[in-house]
Formats: structure tokens, C-alpha cells, sequence
């Protein structure tokens, strides 16, 4: 293999707030960042981020993304409709001084920050690549408040114009982040989800399963800090069927409070039926719960293309999801209902539950879908896309 090009250090700019412990130890409450993919490229990373302190590192839930090759640059917030404008300025050359001490900027989108990286490496003359991992339109409707669907089309807007004068773009989509936010630049698809090369043996285990069930166990993997991962639809859609069902679990994999989708829950009348698993590290631990599950659910309002899904398929799991995102391209259209759809949620896990060939099926299925998401393939689609960047900037 040819040696790989590399940088020095890139600026990563994301409005993702980062936890700050008073020691210096540097958490996420949503799982671990992949700053390997970077680092195949770069010696180091700067991370232009929110930031918020951390006084008790103990809760729940939290990851340690601190490594020696990663700086965490606190910047000043433009996630709100006032600081959005009285922020940037201090912002702007907060991110300007960043920007001039690195090789290459790599903005992720939607997010404020990434776009103001835009905006200054452009000023700048700095290179710079886009990665788009969600829809913002999808993202903003969705929040819940009325300044978000306020900003809605003005920050689909914004995202649109940036990605399609970038001149390297990744998509986490096959299609659908592609078809709304076209790029004139250098473009792949390529999945930020990492799978273990797949093992036939979870197959035929899933299909010994497909005959067992008792009780039948639902399960969906989302932080319980948001919204958007359609719990409330999932337990809305139980609470309809409950009558219809086997019996049955539903689980939730996920980091944050379960008392509020308790009482949630409750009103359902699903309370006895739901637990919440907390969290488990990455890799076997959460390949065992998959395994454990006989259906699993992705009713989300918003997606990328949900890493929780990939995992089930890889699992052998029959799944149904919505028609967010790039769910589409991973299920069967039979398996989908529109974001917010309890009822049609319901009426497809009633057929799941009741109809073990059609679990076999689907099995089969997406064992083999999630072969085109396995480290290998995956590492060498986004090594070519990177490579090609430091090359460019090199040149």
C-alpha cells in the first residue's frame, strides 16, 4: 500500500458541548468521537467546540475522550437566537487565530461553529473539507420549540450554500443527505458506523432465536437526553398494541435520565413492560444486547444513518424504523412508518411479533445489508476520500 499523505494538525469545528472535568479530562455524554479517522491523516487535532464545566465526573453515562493528539478549544456559543449574532463576533476571531495555526480545517455540519470555520478558512485561504451528518431542516423542526422551526429554513439554507461550493464533501448517506444537499466539490458516502467483520454464526444463532420468544423483547438504542430518537412514539405505539401483543419488553439502550420516559411510559400504560438498560462500552457488550432482542425499532424524528440500526442489522436483528434520514436505505420499505406514526409503529410490530417466517426473513436480509458496513470496506472508502484532501492541501 502507498504511503499515506498526512498533515500537521487540523481544526475540527462541531457545536457539540464538550464536558470539561476541573482536572482537565474531557467527557461526552453521546458516546465516543472517532478521532481515529483524523489522526490517519493528521498528527493532531484541534477541536473548536462549546464547551461546559463538568464539576462531578461520577455521573452516569459520560465517555473520556481525552487523547494526547487532541486539543479541546472552548468556543463561545452561537446555538441560540440572540448569542447566535451577539457571540460571533468574538467568535469569529476566536475561530480566525485556530484556524491560522492549522494545516486544514474539517467542519462538521449542521452546526454553527462549522460554519463559521467555513467562512473563515475561506477568508483565510485555508483548506477545508465538510462533513454532513444530519439533516438541519429535519433536525431544527423537530427540536420542539418555535425558534427552531423559526430558523429552520434559514439554517437549511445556509448548510445547502456551504456544502455545495465545498471542495471535498463526506456524506454519512448513500442518498438522501446527497439529494438534499448537492456539492459541486469531491464527494463520498461513507458511514461514520464501524463494524467488526461479520460472522455467519450470528445468523444462524438469530435464526434458532426466531423460533423462541417468550416474552418478546422490543428494543431501541437512544440518548435519553433528546427528543428526537422517537421513544415517545415507540411507547405511544405499545400502549395502542398492547392487548395485541405476546408478552412482552420493550428495552432502551442509552445514556441519560429515565424518569421522565418512565412517567411517559406509565401514562401508556407500559410502565411494567419498559426498562431502561443504561449504558454499556462499545463492541461486545452492546453486540450481546442486540442479541438479546427479538425486534428492534428506530422511530426517529431525524437521523444521519443511525449507528444503533447498522449494529442490529449486523446482529441478524429484524428491525423496522421511520422514514427519516437514510433509514430508508437500510430497511425494506414494508419496515417503515413516517416519523411520528404510532399507529402504523404499532400495527408493524403486531405482524413482527406474530410472524416468526417473516422474522427469518428479515433476518437473512439484513445480515447481508450490514456487510457493506463492515471496518474493512468502510476504511478504505474513507482513507481514499482523506487521502485525497491531504494531497490537495499538500499540493
Amino acid at each position: 500500500m502507498a504511503e499515506r499523505t498526512r498533515l500537521g494538525d487540523i481544526l475540527f469545528a462541531h457545536d457539540y458541548p464538550f464536558l470539561h472535568a476541573p482536572d482537565g479530562t474531557v467527557y461526552s455524554d453521546r458516546g465516543d468521537w472517532p478521532w481515529q479517522h483524523y489522526l490517519a491523516f493528521a498528527g493532531s487535532i484541534t477541536v473548536a467546540s462549546r464547551a461546559e464545566a463538568l464539576p462531578d465526573a461520577s455521573r452516569p453515562g459520560l465517555t473520556d475522550v481525552t487523547r494526547a493528539q487532541v486539543a479541546y478549544e472552548a468556543m463561545p456559543s452561537l446555538s441560540g437566537p440572540w448569542i447566535r449574532y451577539s457571540n460571533r463576533p468574538r467568535a469569529r476571531r476566536r475561530m480566525r487565530a485556530l484556524i491560522q495555526r492549522a494545516d486544514a480545517v474539517v467542519a462538521r455540519l449542521p452546526s454553527e461553529l462549522g460554519t463559521l470555520a467555513v467562512e473563515v478558512a475561506e477568508r483565510t485561504g485555508t483548506p477545508y473539507a465538510v462533513e454532513l451528518v444530519t439533516c438541519t431542516w429535519d433536525a431544527l423542526w423537530n427540536y420542539g420549540t418555535w425558534q427552531g422551526k423559526a430558523y429552520a429554513p434559514i439554517s437549511w439554507w445556509k448548510t445547502r450554500r456551504v456544502v455545495r461550493r465545498a471542495p471535498f464533501v463526506l456524506y454519512v448517506t448513500q442518498q438522501f443527505l446527497q439529494r438534499r444537499y448537492p456539492t459541486r466539490g469531491r464527494r463520498v458516502g461513507c458511514s461514520d458506523v464501524e463494524l467488526p467483520e461479520l460472522d455467519r454464526a450470528v445468523l444462524e444463532r438469530r435464526l434458532e432465536r426466531t423460533s423462541a420468544g417468550d416474552p418478546f423483547r422490543i428494543g431501541t438504542i437512544a440518548a435519553l437526553t433528546v427528543r428526537f430518537k422517537g421513544i415517545q412514539t415507540a411507547l405511544k405505539a405499545l400502549g395502542r398494541i398492547e392487548e395485541s401483543l405476546p408478552p412482552f419488553e420493550f428495552h432502551v439502550l442509552g445514556a441519560g435520565d429515565p424518569a421522565p420516559w418512565r412517567e411517559l411510559a406509565a401514562q401508556h400504560g407500559v410502565a411494567a413492560e419498559t426498562q431502561f438498560d443504561g449504558t454499556l462500552p462499545p463492541g461486545e457488550p452492546v453486540r450481546e444486547w442486540l442479541d438479546s432482542i427479538d425486534l428492534y425499532v428506530q422511530p426517529s424524528f431525524q437521523e444521519g444513518l443511525p449507528r444503533g440500526l447498522v449494529e442490529a442489522l449486523s446482529r441478524a436483528c429484524p428491525a423496522l424504523g421511520s422514514t427519516a434520514g437514510g433509514i430508508p436505505e437500510l430497511l425494506e420499505p414494508g419496515c417503515l412508518h413516517a416519523p411520528g406514526d404510532a399507529e402504523r409503529l404499532g400495527e408493524l410490530v403486531v405482524r413482527a411479533a406474530a410472524d416468526r417466517a417473516w422474522r427469518a426473513a428479515q433476518a437473512h436480509r439484513n445480515f447481508e445489508v450490514a456487510g457493506r458496513y463492515t471496518k474493512e470496506e468502510l476504511d478504505r472508502v474513507r482513507a481514499g476520500f482523506w487521502d485525497g484532501f491531504a494531497r490537495s492541501v499538500r499540493g
